[in-house]
This record gives structure tokens, sequence and C-alpha cells, in this order.
């Protein structure tokens, strides 16, 4: 090495030293949050925004933006549950603005004010109708212990032996998600699980995971089990009745599939931590429960259920009386705050807002997604891969539908994926079968979620309570239990479907 070069050299190190060591200002300023926030947010307006703009036609530039901030929003909703109404409220004004910006001639009216017929537009009026009416409904019969009740009777049923306290939380966990959101249900029982595996020194992994299969088949037991379900109802036009007569029978035969299944998965011998036998379990304690010492008022517990029933009867009977699900939902609503006499005070502030602020931020972005043509271009490609064969375009829908579902929740799934099967119903061999692709949808969506562990709330709150109990559930476990019955589902439902639209002739 020469001389002259020896200066530079040392000067080129003091710089890399100056720059890179751990006291260095450079790393210090890039320690900081606000700094790499910042970085963070210019690489994706660099990266995610100019570049494609400049490198990829200007239509095609503003679908990729708009799908990459709606897949972002929901990546984010599921890694911080907890700030979810920040984040999608955060991304409807980023959504919004940009759409005025980009798009050209967006009706950004048609967001809040939609024209014509108020259950059409961008906000789903009829579904937020529905989640809002069931929400008064379930907060005012839950005050009156009536669900509280139903789960000591049961417990009391079983007597504590293993299987039937297994298939009884099972089927009540299913049939308490058919009135009540999975979280709340899951809740619930997940409350009583965790009191009596405790009391028997039992294993609650089983009972919990087996919850979980429980609320994603009652997710499409009604038209109003779920929110999938009730986005699907509105969309498709289907009835209460009409859809009792497709979904009753297939679950006829996969809950004691489930429970079948379940039990071989989980043998009922090894869920006792203990060395205990069912003669060891003290039945008399658990026979000696009051189940109505839950209930403070008897009156208002049967006013309650006579609510709870005269609101599902209004459901039987909506298509008869042409009275919108969303209108009886809100009457069933106020019949129990009239009947149980419940501090409405108390009752607004416990409702599911956070609920209806979701739905509200998400039927917004799914609007937006509409205007700029990208729903409508995917459903176009789906129509020329299956080549208007109705068939090969639900296999297709069940297939996307599952699988995505099993990475974000099913529910902005469903609602993305619902302007698209819109679209290809309007096939000429839709006609004869035109509620075959929302089953496809629906049923697609509820067991898709059991393929990852953060598929669906009802899992992911089911793992959380698990590793607070000091029984973290690792992924494999989860993977190699779970995700087997949900594959074998996904099969009986489009084989069921199918044999329904194609065979029978009747969706």
């Amino acid at each position: 090495m020469s001389i002259e070069e020896k200066p530079l050299t040392k000067e080129l190190k003091d710089i890399w030293t100056f720059i890179f060591t751990q006291d260095s200002i450079f790393r210090k300023v890039l320690s900081h949050r606000i700094v790499r926030l910042i970085i963070l947010v210019l690489g994706i307006f660099i990266f995610g925004i100019i570049i494609p703009f400049l490198l990829i036609p200007i239509r095609y530039g503003k679908m990729m933006y708009f799908g990459l901030i709606f897949i972002s929003t929901f990546i984010l909703v599921a890694k911080y549950h907890h700030k979810q109404i920040t984040i999608i409220f955060v991304a409807c004004a980023i959504t919004l603005l940009s759409a005025v910006l980009l798009l050209d001639n967006f009706a950004w009216h048609l967001v809040i004010l939609p024209t014509g017929d108020p259950f059409h537009g961008y906000m789903e009026w009829g579904v937020l109708a529905v989640v809002f009416g069931m929400s008064i409904l379930v907060e005012a019969t839950s005050e009156t212990g009536l669900f509280d009740w139903i789960i000591i009777r049961m417990l009391k049923i079983s007597q504590g032996r293993v299987f039937p306290l297994f298939v009884l939380t099972f089927l009540l966990t299913f049939a308490l998600s058919t009135v009540l959101a999975n979280v709340t249900a899951m809740i619930l029982i997940s409350s009583m699980i965790l009191t009596v595996c405790n009391g028997l020194d039992y294993d609650p992994t089983p009972f919990l995971l087996g919850a979980v299969l429980a609320t994603s088949l009652a997710g499409m037991a009604t038209l109003v089990s779920s929110l999938p379900s009730i986005m699907v109802g509105q969309a498709g036009g289907i009835g209460f009745v009409d859809f009792l007569v497709i979904s009753l029978p297939f679950l006829l035969f996969v809950i004691p599939f489930s429970i079948y299944y379940m039990r071989k998965v989980f043998p009922p011998e090894r869920i006792p931590l203990s060395n205990i036998t069912t003669s060891g379990i003290d039945t008399d304690m658990i026979l000696s429960l009051d189940e109505w010492g839950v209930v403070e008022d008897r009156n208002r517990f049967y006013l309650a259920a006579l609510s709870l029933m005269l609101t599902i009867l209004g459901f039987i009977f909506s298509d008869t009386l042409n009275v919108p699900i969303g209108v009886i939902a809100i009457l069933g609503g106020i019949l129990a705050i009239v009947l149980t006499k419940s501090d409405e005070y108390r009752l607004l502030q416990n409702l599911s807002w956070d609920t209806l602020l979701f739905f509200s931020g998400l039927f917004i972005l799914v609007g937006t997604l509409e205007a700029t043509h990208v729903l409508e271009d995917l459903a176009a490609l789906l129509k020329e891969i299956s080549r208007g064969d109705l068939f090969s375009a639900g296999i297709l829908v069940l297939i996307i539908a599952s699988f995505v579902s099993g990475v974000l929740d099913n529910i902005p799934v469903t609602a993305a994926l619902i302007p698209i099967v819109a679209d290809i119903n309007e096939l000429p061999s839709a006609l004869n079968n035109p509620n075959f692709l929302w089953f496809i949808l629906l049923f697609a969506g509820a067991f898709g979620g059991g393929l990852t562990p953060f598929g669906s709330a009802a899992s992911i709150l089911a793992i959380s309570i698990l590793t607070k109990e000091g029984r973290p559930l690792d992924f494999k476990y989860f993977m190699i239990r779970l995700v087997p019955i949900s594959l074998i589902l996904l099969v009986f439902s489009g084989v069921y479907l199918s044999f329904l639209a194609f065979i029978l002739e009747i969706i």
C-alpha cells in the first residue's frame, strides 16, 4: 500500500466507526422508534406506491395499492386484535382520502348515505341492524342469568364424567354460538371448563379445542348464528327457513362425526391428569350445585327466555311476514328490554359497539375495493379459469375462501368475496342454482378458520386461555389435531352442496 493511500484508508475507517459502531450517533438516531416509523412509512410509500405506479399501468397500480391496504389492515388486526378499531379506522381514513385523490368519479357519499334502497350500497345497513338487535337481545337476556343456568344444568347432567362432559360441553358451545357471538360463547364456556377441569383435575385442552370446533360448526347453523352467515344471507337474499333446510341435514351428520373424531384424537382415559376413575369423582358435590342460585328474579328469567323464543320465531316467519331479519332482531331486542325491565343505560354501555364499528370500517374498505374494480377483475379471472362452469367456480371459491380464512379472519374474507361471488353468480349456469356459491363461501369460511391457530377469534382465545393456565399450545400440536378435521369437513361440505345443487337441484 502506498503512503498516499494510508490517510484515505484511515479516514474511511473513521467514517465507518462513526456510522456503525454501537455508540455512534447514527445508530442512536436509528434506534429511536419515531425515526424507524418514518423510514417504514417512506419505504411503503416508495416501494408500495411510487414504483408500482411508475412500472405498472395506472389502473392495476391503483388496484394493487388499495388491495395492499386491505390485506395489511387485517394482518395488523390479527396481530394486534385489542387495537382493531383504531387500525381499521386509520385504514378507512387513508383509503377514503386515497380514493378521492386517485379514483375518477369516486362516489364517496355512497359510503354512508347510499341512494335508493337503504339496504344497498357500501354500508350494509341490514347486517348492522341484525348485529345491533341481537346484541341488545343477548345482553338483556344474559343479565337474567339464563346462560349461566344452562351451563350449571349441563354440568349436573354429565355428573363430571369425562366423555359425557365433553359431549355436553361441545353441544352447549354449539347452541350458545348460534345465539351469541363466537367469542362471547367461548368466554362463557371457557370459564366453566376451567372451573370444572381444575376441580376434577382434567386437562382443559380437549374441551377448549372441542369448543373451537363447535363454534365453527355453529357459524353456519342459522342465518343469524355468525357474522359471515348474516352477510351471506343478506347478500344472497336467503330466507331463515331456506337457510335451515340446507344447513340442518349437514349438521345432523357432521356434529356426531366431529365428536367421534375428537374422541379418537383425545381418548377420555388420557384427559384426567391424575389417576382417578369415574367413581372417584365427587358427584355429590356436582349434584349439589344450585342452578337457580345464579338467577336473581325468576320472572325476569322466564320473560327473557320468552323474548328469545319469540325473536327466533320471528326469524322463521320473516319471509312469510315479508319483514327483514334486521327489523325483527331490533324488535326482539326492544322486547327483551321491556319485558326484563333492564337498565337501558347500563345495557347500552355493554353493547358490542366494537363489532358495529368494526363492520362499518370493513364495509368502507370493501366498498372502496369495489370502486377500484379489483373485485370485478378477480371475478372475471375466476370465470375465465372455470370457463363458465358453476361446479368449477364452486371448487375455486371453496379453495380460496378456506385457505385465506386460515390466515385472515373469515369475516373480512367473506366480506371481500361477497361481491366476487355475486358477479360469478350471473353466469348462465348459475340460474338454476342461485344459492350454491353462497353456501360454498359460508362453509369454506367457517371451516377454513380451523386450518391454523390464528384463523378464528375462538381459536386465538382458546390458545390464550391455555397459555395463561400454564399449558401453552404450540403450532404443531394444533395442526396435528384440528387441521385434519377441518380438511375433512371442507371436503364433506363441497360434496354435500354439490349433491344438493347438481343432483337434487334444490339450491
